[in-house]
């Protein structure tokens, strides 16, 4: 994981006298692999995006028919 450096130049006076020359860097006070555990399975997510697709045309498809049925009926 690359952390952000801070130019010497932009640094307050302070942290100048401390670092000398030198630009600021961070370092990770953890592992990102310690607090990144995500387990991921690709053919579940495909899935389940393939059904809500569905389930999203079939929705938009009785909105349809619902509205052209309004349209229909005599006022």
């Amino acid at each position: 994981m690359e952390l952000p450096k801070i130019k010497n130049e932009d640094l307050p006076e302070e942290l100048r006298k401390i670092l000398g020359n030198n630009d600021a860097e961070f370092e990770p006070i953890v592992d990102p692999s310690d607090i990144l555990d995500i387990p991921y399975d690709y053919g579940s997510y495909e899935e389940g995006r393939q059904k809500t697709a569905e389930m999203f045309v079939n929705a938009r498809k009785k909105l349809q028919e619902i509205r052209q049925r309004e349209t229909e009926l005599p006022e």
